[in-house]
């Protein structure tokens, strides 16, 4: 599953004309974002291996919402109004990859142990999976 999730995280970059560049750094080299050149840096040996793709997802979201300077990730990272629509971003992002593969969720902790999502962020999570299913949509 993770497998796909990174593919179809690939695939978004590269869709909408995100350069990519994946590798295992050190274990506290953190992934970033250059919107300017719409490239993102991706750490897959980041300490918590299983933050990685939310963490991709993160750096996606500030490429696509236009944000400037470079943006390195770090979990801790909230209290910004560009942290906060990027971590939006990256969130509403997972739940594309949930939908198109048929995976529900309306446990907002649930979903953030299964993507890695920082706890913290669990109120987004909810929102988020609360507003996709007055809709009737989920992802």
């Amino acid at each position: 599953m993770r497998d796909e999730l990174m593919q179809f995280l690939i695939d978004f970059a590269w869709f909408h004309n995100i350069g990519l560049e994946i590798g295992a750094f050190g274990h506290s080299f953190r992934s970033y974002a250059i919107p300017a050149s719409r490239l993102v840096i991706v750490n897959t040996n980041w300490q918590n291996k299983n933050e990685v793709p939310f963490s991709f997802s993160h750096e996606l979201g500030h490429i696509m919402n236009g944000d400037t300077g470079i943006r390195y990730y770090d979990s801790g990272t909230i209290n910004s109004k560009s942290e906060y629509h990027a971590n939006e971003f990256g969130i509403k992002l997972l739940l594309r990859f949930c939908d198109e593969h048929d995976i529900h969720f309306t446990n907002p902790i649930k979903f953030c142990e299964h993507f890695g999502v920082p706890m913290k962020l669990d109120y987004i999570v909810a929102m988020l999976i609360n507003e996709n299913h007055m809709i009737g949509y989920v992802g």
